[in-house]
C-alpha cells in the first residue's frame, strides 16, 4: 500500500508522462505502424496495472491471412517499457470475424516502481 506522498508524487509523475506518451512515437511501434503513430490495423488498449495502459496494434495482414504460428506484438512504450502481447491464428481469425478475443501481455517490470505486472487487452475489429 502507498503512503499519501507516494501516491501523489507517482500520480503526478504519471500525469506529466501522459501528454509525452501520447504525443509520441515509440520506436517499438515502428515495427507494427511503420513510425507513423498509425495503425494499419485493429488498435487496442490494455487495462490499466500499475497506474498506466499500453496499446497494441494488431496488422490487418495477419487478421486477413493469420500466420500458422501465430504471432507476438510488442506494446506500445509506456513507463520506459513494453510488454508482449501473443494472438494465435485462431485468436486472429476470430477477431477479422468480428469476435472480440481477451488476450493477457506478458508480465513485465515497470521500471518507476520495478513493479512486475500484465495488462488484458480485448481486441476487436472496428
Amino acid at each position: 500500500m502507498f503512503t499519501r506522498r507516494e501516491l501523489l508524487s507517482r500520480g503526478t509523475t504519471l500525469l506529466l508522462l501522459i501528454p509525452v506518451v501520447g504525443c509520441s512515437s515509440s520506436s517499438d511501434n515502428q515495427t507494427v505502424d511503420g513510425g507513423g503513430g498509425s495503425c494499419a490495423g485493429t488498435e487496442s488498449t490494455s487495462s490499466t496495472d500499475s497506474q498506466h495502459n499500453h496499446t497494441v496494434c494488431v496488422l490487418t495482414a495477419d487478421l486477413t491471412s493469420p500466420p500458422a504460428a501465430g504471432v507476438s506484438y510488442t506494446t506500445s512504450n509506456v513507463s520506459s517499457h513494453t510488454h508482449q502481447v501473443a494472438l494465435t491464428a485462431a485468436n486472429l481469425t476470430a477477431i477479422n470475424g468480428g469476435q472480440t478475443v481477451m488476450v493477457t501481455s506478458s508480465t513485465d517490470p515497470d521500471p518507476i516502481n520495478n513493479e512486475a505486472h500484465s495488462h488484458t487487452f480485448m481486441i476487436k475489429k472496428m
